[in-house]
């Protein structure tokens, strides 16, 4: 199994939806088209913001789009320097403990590297005890007593 990433285009942005729409299916998140179709323009036309890239796996001579990552860029004094934060991670369920996101967080890191980021960033469901053991293994830390909150503007 060969795991590549490749960014969106023109021709592959349904391809990009469908799977945004799978992701919200699976964290019982609404999907609006609208909004999501505007921010994937933004970061696609701004790659200053961020990178947007399809998750590909060739396997039995056959390659399919199994999921998709953004690394958003932001700056952060605490880390002393710009920062990759993985905004977004979805790999579809039947690809799921495969290899396949251990193949794609080393390239997602080099491609923060490649902009000057000194750290990666990411946070997801306190209860998800699979994916904590998941980036722990890739040496992420968790924040403790770390607390995000979010307001809708």
């Amino acid at each position: 199994m060969i795991v590549s990433l490749r960014r969106p285009d023109v021709d592959t942005l349904e391809t990009l939806l469908t799977l945004s729409r799978e992701q919200h299916e699976h964290e019982a998140l609404p999907f609006d088209r609208e909004p999501v179709v505007s921010t994937f323009n933004t970061l696609l036309s701004q790659p200053e913001r961020g990178d947007v890239f399809l998750i590909d796996v060739e396997h039995e001579r056959r390659t399919d789009t199994i999921g998709f990552i953004v690394l958003a860029y932001s700056f952060s004094v605490e880390n002393g320097g710009s920062v990759g934060v993985i905004d977004q991670f979805f790999i579809q369920q039947t690809w799921r403990r495969q290899g396949v996101g251990s193949q794609v967080i080393p390239e997602v890191e080099k491609q923060a590297k490649t902009r000057q980021c000194v750290a990666v960033i990411l946070e997801m469901n306190i209860g998800n005890k699979g994916a904590r053991l998941f980036y722990e293994q890739f040496d992420y830390q968790p924040r403790r007593q770390h607390c995000i909150f979010t307001k809708r503007l």
